[in-house]
């Protein structure tokens, strides 16, 4: 994917996104890799099945309630700005 502009953070985000799943999976095949997937660490080693490290504690896995409770949220779309230096 090619990045436009540098206005559009979407445009950003999405193109990081991308480079670290290719990069994530290039590496898990050669190498052990650590993850989180639904509140745990995992370990996964080429050719294996992956084994639990750690459950992590103290994290609310749906923070929707809280932000329904809460009332009104404003989100604010920001402009990355560039200085030429």
């Amino acid at each position: 994917m090619k990045v436009n502009s540098l206005e559009d953070e979407r445009d950003i985000a999405t193109a990081a996104a991308r480079v670290l799943c290719e990069s994530f999976i290039e590496n898990a095949r050669t190498n052990t890799v650590l993850y989180v997937e639904h509140d745990a660490i995992w370990s996964k080693a080429p050719d294996s099945v992956p084994v639990l490290i750690k459950h992590l504690s103290g994290r609310t896995p749906n923070p929707a309630p809280k932000i329904a409770i809460g009332g009104t949220y404003k989100i604010k779309k920001r402009n990355l700005i560039t200085s030429d230096k």
